[in-house]
């Protein structure tokens, strides 16, 4: 599911021209009430990061199915400062996070350091760049050559913003960020698998079962008192009544760490989708991940 960077002067003013001048925001998100849900919150965070495949094992199963790097199907650069309400920023905090991923783990550096202003322009914005800051941005750069060492700050960053929107009280902001990002992870891999359509890559959707439970799950806690979220629930309740149907057996998986990022294994049996339910989810994801971007 997260970010990546350059330093010199003259990239520096390419990307600010990429991506755009500043814009006012015109709302922000309810501040969520502290409450007895915090612990659970965190487990479902928790269980959400674990389960989603990490990058590069996303990026062996897409270079195993003969996918080639697209930039079609990613969330234009442009299209940061359309993003003026909060809860659209929060969202596509995530996105591009997940956009980000995608393009570091085919080494496509000059994608990389646009999705990475993108990802601290928005976080500027959201007031959480601290979390995103110079330290981040100079390790990214360091490592910029280094497909590894690159995706494991970028998770390692994501962590670090939703930890600190939690002891912030803004955890209703890292909701839709972490939904965002798993919106987006959904739909690269829906729209590869309609032009490589392979067992590994079916399994993987098919797996996203587990956190989207979770993930609806934290995000019901919130919704009460943020209409933002509410609608995203909405949203999620749409594609956990797609996936309903998706076989997931439970048991015998474990979480390892790749790299610094998690990475689903174990002797389970596989799970497994149909044609009709991988058309039925990747025309809804595609629907839904649309009203995110524009």
């Amino acid at each position: 599911m997260r970010t990546n960077q350059i330093i010199c002067a003259a990239i520096a003013s390419l990307l600010l021209a990429a991506c755009g001048g500043e814009q006012p925001k015109q709302d922000t998100l309810n501040v969520p009430k502290a409450d007895s849900t915090a612990a659970i919150r965190a487990e479902r965070t928790k269980n959400i990061f674990h389960n989603i495949p990490s990058p590069m094992e996303t990026a062996g199963l897409l270079k195993k199915a003969g996918a080639e790097y697209d930039k079609n199907i990613l969330n234009d650069v442009k299209h940061v400062d359309n993003y003026t309400s909060a809860s659209k920023q929060a969202l596509n905090l995530g996105i591009y996070g997940a956009d980000l991923s995608y393009a570091s783990v085919y080494n496509n550096t000059q994608e990389s350091m646009l999705y990475t202003s993108c990802v601290q322009r928005l976080a500027k914005q959201l007031d959480i760049s601290t979390a995103f800051n110079q330290d981040v941005v100079d390790r990214l750069e360091k490592n910029r050559n280094n497909r590894d060492s690159l995706l494991s700050i970028i998770s390692e960053t994501y962590w670090q913003v939703d930890a600190y929107l939690k002891e912030n009280g803004r955890d209703n902001i890292s909701a839709l960020m972490v939904s965002g990002g798993w919106m987006e992870g959904l739909y690269i891999a829906t729209q590869v698998a309609n032009m490589h359509n392979t067992p590994e890559l079916r399994q993987r959707i098919a797996e996203q079962r587990l956190p989207l439970t979770d993930l609806l799950e934290l995000v019901k806690t919130y919704s009460p008192d943020d209409p933002a979220v509410a609608n995203v629930q909405q949203d999620l309740q749409r594609l956990d009544s797609l996936f309903a149907g998706v076989v997931v057996p439970g048991g015998g998986s474990t979480v390892t760490q790749e790299g610094g990022v998690a990475t689903i294994g174990g002797t389970a049996p596989p799970a497994s989708i149909t044609d009709d339910q991988l058309k039925s989810i990747t025309e809804a994801v595609s629907t839904i991940r649309a009203s995110y971007i524009n």
